[in-house]
């Protein structure tokens, strides 16, 4: 076991110092200027058009709103005069502006669906406009199917190791291209991107809640990709991040195809260290689990814990987590690495750079880390 501590001083980009959630979620946007994601310089300009006096949520939906609809916009024109590579980038930058529009919308807000639409219609398109390397899937499972993308390294169709990569609460599978996702082609692995159940359309479109015992949508997806001749099917890694810092963990322990799995935040109980650890996600929990109120989602929720499911791992795993980290318990990462019986655990707590949820705050570095990790071990 390694435990990483860069010990380097917190340096944050806070566009707006007025709501500690409004500044977190949008350095999570600014994580992914890197990989085209979003321009430093259209966050900050639509930024100082919503100032920073205002906690307005109706605010920041039309600002944000504005912006992905430029960046669009800008798209369409370049597509038209035949700039494919502007267009593409301009389609991803407008999928991003879109999920970060919708995020502090009450769960049933039309405007979540709307924003959804568009964003997954821009990625499609820059998807279309990468040359075959970003291709649509559609997974069947229980009677529907689940929706997202595998990114190849190339069009070589040599069958490569390839790591299913699963969000969290409120992740799009498209946003997952740009949080850490390009890691893996960059290192000749592809990557998978699922709405599995409780995220993205199957919340949405299908009322596919999220489930305690993930690795039956899992196996799901690896019954899929079993059959693809570009996927070497005895070299499956499994990643999650945030929330899959649960669904992870809990798949492999079940699921023998999975020779190696991360946590992007550890959790021991999903209840404790994450739903009553961080209220403003509250709302978001109740609606990915089917709950009608506060009550049922904590009985659901109680399920989701890796007590008596750690233990069970013996294939490498890799825990990584933030000292300030708001949105999931440090405690719970702690507790679960305690668990672990594994002789190949890998952890790093980092403090100063990177202790933010998700290390957004040194993507650079914590997702080459992850890519790295899943290049030795599957």
């Amino acid at each position: 076991m390694s435990t990483s501590n860069n010990g380097d001083a917190l340096s944050l980009i806070e566009l707006f110092p007025q709501d500690e959630d409004w500044s977190l979620q949008t350095m999570r946007l600014l994580s992914q200027v890197a990989v085209g994601g979003a321009d430093l310089f259209e966050c900050a300009r639509t930024a100082g058009r919503i100032g920073t006096e205002t906690t307005d949520p109706e605010v920041w939906q039309r600002e944000w709103t504005r912006t992905a609809t430029d960046a669009a916009a800008e798209g369409a024109a370049a597509l038209e005069r035949g700039e494919n590579t502007t267009a593409r980038r301009a389609f991803h930058r407008s999928m991003s502006y879109w999920r970060h529009s919708e995020f502090f919308l009450d769960s049933f807000d039309p405007r979540r669906t709307v924003a959804y639409t568009e964003g997954k219609k821009n990625f499609q398109k820059a998807a279309e406009l990468s040359g075959g390397l970003i291709e649509p899937i559609a997974v069947p499972f229980e009677g529907q199917e689940m929706e997202g993308y595998i990114v190849r390294p190339d069009n070589s169709g040599e069958a490569r190791p390839t790591v299913l990569f699963l969000g969290g609460a409120d992740s799009w599978a498209e946003e997952l291209y740009s949080l850490g996702g390009t890691e893996f082609p960059a290192r000749g692995m592809n990557v998978v991107m699922v709405d599995t159940p409780g995220r993205g359309s199957s919340l949405r479109f299908k009322e596919m809640y999220s489930r305690p015992d993930y690795e039956v949508p899992v196996a799901a997806i690896l019954d899929f990709l079993e059959k693809r001749s570009d996927v070497d099917a005895d070299r499956f890694g499994l990643a999650g991040v945030s929330f899959g810092g649960y669904y992870a963990p809990r798949a492999a322990a079940f699921e023998p195809r999975i020779k190696a799995v991360a946590a992007w935040c550890g959790t021991w109980s999903i209840l404790t260290d994450f739903y009553e650890f961080y209220p403003p996600l509250q709302k978001q929990l109740q609606w990915l689990t089917g709950s009608k109120d506060d009550a049922e989602a904590r009985t659901k929720l109680a399920e989701f814990t890796l007590d008596g499911i750690a233990d069970k791992l013996k294939i490498p795993v890799y825990v990584m987590h933030g000292t300030a980290d708001i949105i999931m318990d440090i405690k719970g990462a702690e507790r679960f690495v305690a668990a672990l019986t594994s002789d190949d655990v890998t952890v790093d707590i980092y403090d100063g750079a990177g202790s933010l949820h998700c290390s957004y705050d040194y993507m650079s570095v914590a997702g080459a880390r992850l890519g790295d990790w899943f290049l030795h071990r599957i």
